[in-house]
């Protein structure tokens, strides 16, 4: 049980007890029928009826004032279940944090141009749930399907590189996650938009890919880097790169080719953020296409109003204590 204005209604309720007191303190400090003013008999006479009537009418229509401070808080209880119609597509980010995706080939950098353009995606949705995964050389669900896009933009903006401590670029693990994070029993229209640079380190083939991925789901590719390539900077040292084993600067390219592939698997397509144009457009064309090919509906469960009932009873007490006769004077 809940009060939708709680704080309404006991301002009213401190108003009818500061009156309720004022009123008793009035009438019982200045008495204007009493033995002093009058005498029994001419009291008496004056009215036909009794003070134990005039007292049972007060009491009702207090209880009637009462009542209607509790409908006025707008009390709920229980909770209803209610069909809800949901047109949106179920979306998982996937997300490369590798230590390529450090390159500054894409200002400021691969990671935090990914970061902006899904931001601008998120501000651009509507009745869609989203997931991220976040990958490189193993993978974990990031964020669960939501349509809490604040909480997501909060997500997405806390992702680094340094957020796994394994290295490489597991790119088919990374898809198996994100496949994972759908659920199976809904028929809502499911895509993942996969992105990163390209540059797989893992041991499973091509054809691992294309066995995870079901007519179900429409995997879009977006690769991030440019092809000429960038070396890796190290955050922690400036003006320093990343080296291989062999003390040899690394340079990242866009594997463009490799992506390419994957992206032919389902009915995705493969695009690229470059310095200029902004992705966010193009991705959000493609997921409001999405959105027109199938209507879902949930149950969307919600407290009961229950305001009705004592506002009922506070007009039938205030009814009441109006054709109650306390006596009626004489010629």
């Amino acid at each position: 049980m809940i009060f939708e204005f709680l704080n309404f209604a006991i301002i009213c309720l401190t108003v009818f007890f500061v009156t309720l007191i004022f009123s008793f303190y009035r009438s019982t400090k200045y008495k204007i029928f009493d033995n002093r003013n009058f005498s029994k008999k001419l009291y008496q006479n004056l009215y036909i009826g009794n003070s134990e009537t005039i007292a049972i009418k007060t009491l009702i229509r207090y209880l009637g004032i009462l009542s209607l401070v509790i409908a006025i808080s707008g009390i709920k209880t229980g909770v209803t279940v209610k069909p809800v119609e949901r047109k949106g597509v179920d979306i998982v980010f996937c997300v490369d944090v590798s230590l390529s995706m450090d390159s500054e080939d894409i200002k400021p950098s691969r990671i935090d141009k990914v970061k902006f353009e899904l931001s601008k995606i998120i501000d651009n949705l509507e009745g869609d749930r989203i997931g991220v995964v976040v990958f490189s050389g193993s993978n974990f669900l990031y964020l669960p399907l939501t349509m809490d896009y604040d909480a997501s933009k909060l997500f997405i903006k806390s992702i680094d590189t340094s957020m796994i401590s394994s290295r490489g670029t597991d790119i088919p693990n990374a898809i198996k996650t994100s496949i994972e994070a759908f659920d199976d029993e809904d028929d809502q229209q499911k895509m993942i938009f996969l992105f990163t640079d390209g540059e797989d380190h893992s041991n499973m083939l091509i054809d691992d890919i294309s066995y995870l991925i079901n007519e179900k789901i429409d995997l879009h590719v977006i690769g991030v880097g440019s092809s000429k390539g960038s070396l890796i900077p190290i955050k922690d040292k400036q003006n320093s790169f990343l080296k291989n084993k062999s003390g040899e600067l690394v340079l990242s390219k866009l594997n463009l080719n490799f992506l390419r592939e994957i992206s032919t698997f389902s009915n995705g397509k493969l695009l690229r953020i470059s310095k200029s144009e902004p992705i966010s457009n193009n991705i959000i064309d493609i997921i409001k296409k999405g959105e027109d090919s199938l209507i879902s509906s949930f149950e969307f469960s919600d407290y009961e109003h229950k305001f009705q009932y004592p506002l009922a009873v506070a007009i039938f007490l205030l009814m009441i204590s109006y054709f109650i006769s306390t006596g009626k004077r004489t010629k």
